[in-house]
């Protein structure tokens, strides 16, 4: 039994220690009813913010790497010939079709069905009371993104001008001639990130402790609410996507001219796949072979597949415009102009493509660090919603793999059948 328990993937025990934890929470006698209790849990509750502050721990190297070699790895992302190009700007439309989506989706849900004050306050509680930034005169803001000490600004409390001074170090590094100097600076940041990688790993190994320790001593304050609040993040995530997903059937249809009865079929065993390994990227040789047997050209498939499978997360901007929007309803911030929250769906476009060939999960807390900056939220927030994104993340894998059959449907329209890769290979890699 226990061998085949160790066997559960990392999201199942994450699930189970957020699950063990809350009832334990809830079985306790309420918080200031019994001191030794409330001391108890005191003790535990330090065991979750130890988690939560390592996994904060990894943010500004991860994120520091990654910006800063952005554009060397898009280099090579932008390189190819005509079709690659097509497929490029297929990729990109699908894209500002989901981000557009998701600000219509996002607005209309937020008025629909509001997050409660219980809601807000359980989830501040989860996430340690995080300090929301003030928000300075607008001359300061601007001065504020370059940092006059960058060594300072590492270790101050706004992420925003190490942001932008890694853009900057990445764009200049991008432009430095080839040699000896730029490979080995490029390979330093690259072993850097992989390196942060590996103590996340690490760090996540313990997840189901850390989740347990956080959720309990927030049941035990404020009983159900937390389940309220993070049910509510949920159902919207899965609504949207849902959404998405039947937009995504509609464009395959009128103008990827697949008939839907045979996207549907020749799809369904690529999502059974996604729905199974959470891996769009690992899910691609079946995701192949279903735009096959809809009759899709080699040529397509080859120069659009590998692009999608490592850029298209169709889901992404949408999602990022929830957390902000959520992180904004929990801690009761200015409310988001229609145009700042454009903005922060293409910003998410931008900063998902940066993210080259790098699996979802192990960049979840990265990927939100810029827009936490720019919003001004507690990154704290963040990792709370990593413990319940297995959830949402399941069916997000499903529309991103059926996303990637149809921008190799809307590429496919407009080649000749000529094959620079053969499928096989593709298949095989």
């Amino acid at each position: 039994m226990w061998a085949r328990a160790k066997q559960l993937p990392l999201a199942a025990w994450i699930l189970i220690g957020l699950a063990l934890g809350a009832i334990v929470g809830l079985a306790l006698p309420a918080a200031g009813s019994n001191e030794s209790v409330d001391e108890a849990v005191g003790a535990l509750s330090l065991i979750g913010q130890l988690w939560l502050q390592a996994l904060q721990m990894t943010i500004l190297p991860l994120v520091f790497a990654m910006l800063s070699t952005l554009f060397i790895r898009s280099k090579g992302v932008a390189s190819g010939g005509r079709t690659t190009r097509r497929a490029l700007v297929a990729i990109f439309g699908l894209y500002t079709m989901g981000a557009l989506l998701g600000v219509v989706m996002n607005i209309a849900m937020f008025n629909m069905f509001p997050v409660t004050d219980g809601m807000a306050q359980a989830l501040r509680a989860m996430s340690g009371e995080g300090m929301v930034a003030e928000s300075p005169p607008w001359g300061e803001a601007v001065l504020a993104l370059v940092p006059a000490n960058i060594v300072a600004a590492m270790s101050g409390d706004s992420l925003l001008p190490v942001l932008f001074f890694a853009l900057i170090f990445g764009a200049a590094l991008a432009k430095l001639e080839d040699g000896e100097g730029k490979r080995t600076l490029v390979s330093a940041l690259t072993a850097l990130a992989d390196t942060v990688f590996i103590i996340v790993n690490w760090i996540l190994k313990i997840a189901p402790l850390g989740v347990a320790m956080l959720i309990l001593p927030t049941t035990q304050r404020h009983g159900t609410d937390i389940f309220a609040g993070l049910a509510h993040y949920i159902s919207f995530s899965v609504v949207q996507v849902l959404v998405l997903m039947v937009v995504v059937y509609v464009i395959t249809v009128t103008l990827g001219r697949v008939p839907l009865g045979r996207f549907a079929t020749a799809i369904f065993p690529a999502q059974s796949v996604a729905f199974g390994t959470q891996s769009s990227t690992g899910t691609m040789p079946v995701t192949i072979t279903s735009c096959r047997k809809m009759g899709l050209s080699d040529e397509a498939i080859s120069a659009t597949m590998p692009l999608a499978a490592v850029l298209l997360r169709i889901a992404s901007p949408t999602t990022a415009i929830l957390v902000c929007m959520y992180a904004v309803a929990v801690y009761d911030m200015e409310p988001l102009t229609v145009a700042m929250i454009v903005g922060l769906g293409f910003m998410g476009i931008l900063i998902e493509m940066s993210f080259v060939g790098i699996p979802g999960a192990a960049t979840f807390i990265a990927y939100y660090a810029p827009f936490a900056a720019v919003v001004g939220f507690p990154i704290e927030f963040v990792v709370v919603l990593l413990v319940v994104n297995v959830i949402p993340d399941i069916v997000m894998t499903v529309l991103h793999v059926t996303s990637h059959a149809t921008a190799t449907a809307l590429v496919d329209r407009g080649v000749e059948p000529k094959v620079d890769t053969p499928i096989e290979a593709m298949i095989d890699a």
